[in-house]
């Protein structure tokens, strides 16, 4: 039975003077283990985030304009998965993009940070799985509920 993680963090429980660490205690976790099968990020920024869009125009291979949305795609070659995991941060600690898509090199999307990393999902895993899922994404600030019908 396939089904997906949904892990939640929960802003009234961090800390107001929270560091990026804290806040997103699973960042370096997720760029150094969960993403190894995905070759490609989908990330999508408000159009308003300038600075956000133009340092993601220097790596993207596909870069088009959605309405209020722009859709940036880039490969996770070695130097792009450095850059996600180490500078994710925007100066007040927040993680810098709105919504990212990994995707396996079928092009499943395989993992989902929404919300400016609220919220994670991880798509087409087993029971079992999310059990490993849900431990290692657990804190004082989270919630992580596995749910056993696959939407993706």
């Amino acid at each position: 039975m396939l089904g997906y993680v949904k892990i939640t963090v929960d802003p009234e429980k961090v800390k107001v003077s929270a560091s990026f660490e804290e806040t997103y205690a699973f960042w370096s976790t997720l760029c150094d283990e969960f993403t190894k099968e995905c070759v490609e990020v989908e990330i999508q920024s408000w159009q308003e985030e300038h600075d956000v869009i133009e340092e993601l125009e220097k790596i993207s291979d596909i870069s088009k304009d959605e309405g209020l949305i722009k859709i940036q795609k880039i490969p996770l070659i070695d130097d792009n998965r450095a850059f996600f995991k180490n500078h994710a941060a925007t100066k007040e600690g927040k993680l810098k993009w709105f919504s990212m898509r990994y995707y396996d090199e079928n092009g499943n999307g395989r993992i989902e940070v929404r919300d400016y990393g609220l919220e994670l999902r991880f798509n087409k895993v087993t029971g079992a799985h999310s059990e490993e899922l849900i431990k290692q994404f657990s804190n004082p600030h989270t919630e992580a509920v596995f749910y056993d019908d696959d939407v993706e």
